[in-house]
């Protein structure tokens, strides 16, 4: 989360000519619903069935190189880990303080951080780093 995956995603994606394929944008396209919207009427768990089910998606697509930007919190799911080995999985290391910097300052709705402290962030932060570094081929160190 904050760690700049989408921006990232972006400019490799452009430089390269390959198809970028945002989750959390599949996500609200297939279900007609912001990602706040399904964490408010449908709650985390319809949400991660639909991540797992674009993840699917977007990893058998075939006929061109493409990139994914993958939400945050896709680690969490054993079965999303294993998808994720399908593909070569960069990891954005991104420094705890750096993370909280760039959420305070983040105007968009992150329906898991609405109402939580920096210590419960933080404790999101310390879960979801150590899947991301088991997880990914690559890993890029930033701030």
């Amino acid at each position: 989360m904050a760690a700049g995956k989408t921006a990232a995603a972006f400019e490799v994606a452009a430089s390269k000519r390959w198809q970028l394929i945002d989750l959390d944008r599949s996500i609200e396209e297939s279900s007609g619903k912001s990602i706040a919207l399904i964490f408010a009427e449908d709650g985390e768990s319809v949400f991660r069935q639909l991540e797992r089910c674009q993840l699917e998606k977007a990893l058998s697509a075939d006929g061109c190189a493409r990139i994914v930007a993958a939400g945050g919190g896709v680690v969490l799911s054993v079965e999303n880990q294993h998808l994720l080995r399908q593909a070569q999985v960069v990891f954005l290391d991104t420094d705890f303080a750096e993370i909280l910097r760039r959420l305070r300052s983040d105007n968009t709705e992150r329906p898991l951080i609405q109402n939580l402290d920096d210590d419960r962030i933080r404790q999101l932060w310390q879960t979801r780093r150590p899947l991301y570094m088991k997880t990914s081929d690559y890993v890029v160190k930033d701030k």
